[in-house]
C-alpha cells in the first residue's frame, strides 16, 4: 500500500505531459511572449528553413487593429493592404514570430536588415516578411511573402493544427527564391537578388545595432511592445505553437509535403528542434541537446497545453 501511495504522489508531482505552447490574450504592457535570444549556430549561412505547427484561436473576432489600439489584443486583423503599396503597408497584423528589426530608426527609409517575421493579415492568413539588406529594398524595407488579396490562400482560423515552414532556396544561376509554405502547398514565393549570410545578423539577436533592452525574435508579441521597450503595436497572438525547428537547408517539396501530412523524413541538416515538452517552468530546451533555449515571459500554467496534434 506504501508503495502505491508513493507512486501516486510521485504521479502528482509530474508535469503534464505538454505538447504545446499556448498564447493568450494579454493585458497592456503584460505581453505573454517566448524569447529566442540566439538562433542556432549555422542557421541563416546559406538555404535554411524554419518549420512549426500552429492552431491559431479561432473564437477571436476578425476586425480592425488601429495601430496601439487596445483593439489589438482580441481581434484577428482584417487588414489586407497590397504589399510595398506604402511605407507602412505591414503595420497592421498580428505577429506570430516578431524578428523586425529596427537598427536604424523608426523613418521609412531605415533599414530593416536583418528581419524575419510571421504576421498574421487579412482575416487569419499568414505572411513572411525578411530583409537581407538596405539597398534595392521596397518600400517597408521588407520583402513580402505571402498571397494578395489575402483570399486567395485559406484562413488558419479554422481550428485546425497547420503546418508552416518558410524557406530560403537557391536560385540559379543567382539570388534565392523566399517560399512560405502551408500544410504542404506552397501559398507564396518572392524571388530576391542576394545571397547574404544572415548568421552575421543572427548569431547575435536582436539586431547589433537595435536597442540593447530588447531581447532576441519573439514568438506571440511585437517584440518592443513585448519588451516594454516602445508602445509601436500591440499586435498579439492567440493560439497554440509546437514542434519548432531550424533547418540548416531548404527542405525540398516532398520533404515538405510528407512532414505536413504527419509523418517523419530524414533530419539531415536540422541544427534545433523545440517540442515544448518540458510541461512547466520557464524555459523549453531543443531536444537534440545544442544548449539553445527560448525563454518564455509571463507565461503559467495556463501557457503549457495537452492539446493533442490530429
Amino acid at each position: 500500500m506504501k508503495h502505491v501511495l508513493l507512486a501516486a504522489a510521485l504521479l502528482a508531482a509530474s508535469p503534464a505531459a505538454a505538447t504545446s505552447l499556448r498564447f493568450v490574450e494579454s493585458k497592456p504592457t503584460a505581453y505573454d511572449f517566448a524569447d529566442i535570444p540566439a538562433v542556432p549556430a549555422g542557421f541563416g549561412v546559406g538555404e535554411f528553413s524554419l518549420e512549426m505547427w500552429v492552431k491559431p484561436d479561432e473564437r477571436y473576432p476578425v476586425g480592425p487593429v488601429w495601430r496601439a489600439g487596445y483593439n489589438q489584443l482580441k481581434n484577428w486583423s482584417e487588414a489586407d493592404p497590397e504589399p510595398y503599396s506604402s511605407d507602412g503597408w505591414w503595420l497592421s497584423g498580428n505577429w506570430l514570430l516578431d524578428g523586425h528589426t529596427r537598427p536604424e530608426g523608426f523613418g521609412a527609409g531605415d533599414t530593416r536588415e536583418g528581419t524575419f517575421s510571421l504576421q498574421f493579415y487579412g482575416g487569419g492568413r499568414l505572411r513572411w516578411m525578411f530583409a537581407d539588406g538596405k539597398d534595392g529594398m521596397p518600400k517597408g524595407m521588407v520583402h513580402a511573402v505571402q498571397a494578395w488579396p489575402a483570399e486567395g490562400t485559406p484562413s488558419l482560423l479554422d481550428g485546425k493544427w497547420h503546418h508552416v515552414v518558410a524557406v530560403r532556396r537557391w536560385r540559379e544561376p543567382a539570388g534565392a527564391t523566399l517560399e512560405l509554405w502551408i500544410d504542404g502547398k506552397r501559398v507564396a514565393a518572392t524571388e530576391i537578388a542576394t545571397r547574404t549570410d544572415m548568421s552575421r545578423l543572427w548569431s547575435k539577436l536582436s539586431h547589433p545595432r537595435d536597442p540593447v533592452e530588447l531581447g532576441g525574435w519573439a514568438l506571440g508579441s511585437e517584440v518592443m511592445t513585448a519588451w516594454n521597450y516602445a508602445l509601436t503595436q500591440y499586435e498579439d497572438y492567440k493560439g497554440l505553437l509546437d514542434d519548432l525547428g531550424f533547418w540548416g537547408r531548404a527542405l525540398t517539396p516532398q520533404e515538405i509535403a510528407t512532414r505536413a501530412a504527419g509523418r517523419t523524413t530524414r533530419e539531415t541538416g536540422l541544427l534545433a528542434h523545440f517540442g515544448f515538452d518540458e510541461g512547466r517552468g520557464e524555459v523549453a530546451k531543443d531536444s537534440r541537446g545544442s544548449g539553445v533555449a527560448i525563454t518564455l515571459h509571463r507565461m503559467g500554467a495556463e501557457n503549457w497545453s495537452t492539446v493533442q496534434r490530429k
